[in-house]
């Protein structure tokens, strides 16, 4: 009686444990998985695919699996911008979810996975104004994150997309606090970046390195600004810029806000050259523009050309013939490129808008100023001072003063001008633009902030951050506006 009892239950428990096997599978990150996300991070997609397809022969129950096919249709979508493809892809999101939610929720990857996909699936979905349903998809990946930080606190992974949200949470417009209060959301520059920095230090999860350096990268570029940390993160790439494709395009970004310019083309020219590589073609109009802040016109030229030739999404397709009309008329030809500004691409992002704004008018500022906008973005500040001393030859020229004190006191800021001569030339310019529909007034505002910022005159700082925030209507004001919000966050925490 006893042996019969013995091996009845023994036979129970292997039925327990090969259902379970089923029901709920472990997320097992072995070398297939990692060899897959590594291709998937450099790119190399149908590589990554193959491998998958051999996971899942081998242990279809593995939830790497599920979390590892949305990360390529996430990059794909991000990079690529084809909407066939978002269209096409979009229904394999609830199919996903389906499948994870059968995993097991005893692992820290459990939550972590489906937070994961709703993450990406939201900012997808930003790419085509979908905005309604990736605000959901916004909220639903934080409640999932901070649910599986309460039960899992020592999970450090969980930290990459909760320092993701809290950090974007503070660029969010006052006028909408009110949906975050409803939806529970909170969130801090300072906080975001250290939840991303413990992350990136934690050698438990090394592998996610470039994703997070990526990560931290945009957010310095977008909403802190600081250039020591900029260099600190450059520094930390070293030439792994030149292995993989998206920590080429992150140093580029860092070298470029960095004001150097001859790095960000040497980075650019070495970027890796696999054919098996899904193409990264912004990184074309990214050399455009740095060849263009060299005034090097014809090797500009270039660049935008084949990015238009041979990219197929939205963004960028109106600012980069806008660039080719200021190539054009920097050097005296009257080649109609305006003309393609207004037929193709989109205005979802704010250099697209202003390139249409600008056809619409067949407005292109006085040329002095024009190449000293452009010596200036690529860090020739000598140069470009040289450059606007022109102006006084030009003195009657209507409608540029706004722009001439702009220009003249961010060069004297990144040659070290005293602040007080500085910021008189910023409030020079917001006097003379406050009115205007362009950016001079509302960022010179932006940058007296950062000055008192600076200094520690927070009372200060926070008056000009709001004197920013309160203009509107005026280019590039979601960026400008994102940032001095930014600032408001960090002066309070």
């Amino acid at each position: 009686m006893e042996s019969l009892f013995f091996y009845t239950m023994r036979f129970f428990i292997f039925i327990f444990l090969l259902l379970s096997k089923y029901t709920f599978a472990s997320f097992d990150m072995n070398e297939n998985m990692q060899q897959s996300y590594s291709y998937i991070m450099n790119l190399e997609l149908d590589s990554a695919k193959k491998l998958l397809a051999n996971e899942k022969s081998q242990n279809s129950t593995n939830g790497f699996i599920v979390l590892h096919q949305n990360y390529i249709d996430f990059l794909t979508i991000i990079i690529g911008e084809e909407k066939i493809y978002f269209d096409n892809s979009i229904q394999q999101k609830e199919v996903r979810m389906e499948l994870l939610e059968s995993k097991n929720q005893d692992s820290p990857y459990y939550l972590y996975s489906q937070a994961e996909i709703h993450l990406q699936w939201a900012f997808s979905r930003l790419k085509f104004d979908q905005y309604s349903t990736a605000a959901y998809e916004f909220i639903k990946a934080y409640k999932l994150f901070e649910e599986n930080q309460e039960k899992f606190p020592d999970f450090t992974l969980n930290k990459k997309g909760l320092g993701l949200i809290h950090a974007l949470l503070s660029a969010v417009p006052e006028h909408f606090h009110w949906i975050l209060n409803l939806a529970g959301l909170e969130g801090g520059v300072a906080l975001g970046l250290s939840e991303l920095d413990e992350v990136l230090n934690d050698k438990n999860f090394k592998i996610y390195e470039n994703e997070v350096l990526f990560l931290l990268s945009f957010l310095q570029i977008n909403l802190n600004e600081n250039d020591a940390t900029s260099q600190q993160y450059l520094d930390r790439i070293g030439d792994g810029y030149k292995e993989n494709i998206l920590l080429n395009f992150t140093a580029a970004r860092l070298s470029h806000n960095l004001g150097e310019n001859e790095l960000t083309l040497k980075i650019l020219e070495d970027k890796p050259s696999s054919l098996s590589a899904f193409p990264f073609h912004y990184l074309n109009y990214l050399q455009g523009m740095s060849y263009l802040y060299q005034l090097n016109y014809e090797n500009a030229k270039q660049q935008f050309e084949v990015f238009l030739g041979d990219f197929n999404g939205i963004n960028y397709i109106k600012s980069a013939y806008h660039k080719l009309a200021w190539i054009s008329f920097l050097q005296g030809e009257d080649d109609n490129y305006f003309e393609k500004v207004i037929t193709e691409g989109n205005t979802s992002i704010d250099e697209d808008k202003v390139a249409l704004k600008d056809a619409n008018k067949n407005y292109i500022t006085h040329s002095i100023l024009l190449k000293t906008r452009l010596l200036y973005d690529g860090g020739y500040y000598e140069k470009a001072l040289l450059e606007l001393s022109a102006v006084k030859i030009i003195k009657d020229y209507i409608g540029i003063y706004d722009e001439y004190w702009y220009r003249l006191a961010r060069i004297k800021s990144k040659l070290d001008y005293d602040d007080k001569e500085i910021i008189e030339h910023f409030q020079l310019s917001i006097d003379q633009g406050k009115n205007s529909a362009n950016y001079y007034a509302p960022m010179s505002a932006l940058q007296i902030a950062l000055i008192y910022e600076k200094q520690n005159e927070l009372d200060k700082a926070a008056l000009y951050f709001e004197k920013c925030l309160s203009m509107s209507d005026f280019d590039y004001e979601r960026g400008i506006h994102q940032k001095a919000k930014s600032g408001l966050g960090r002066i309070s925490d």
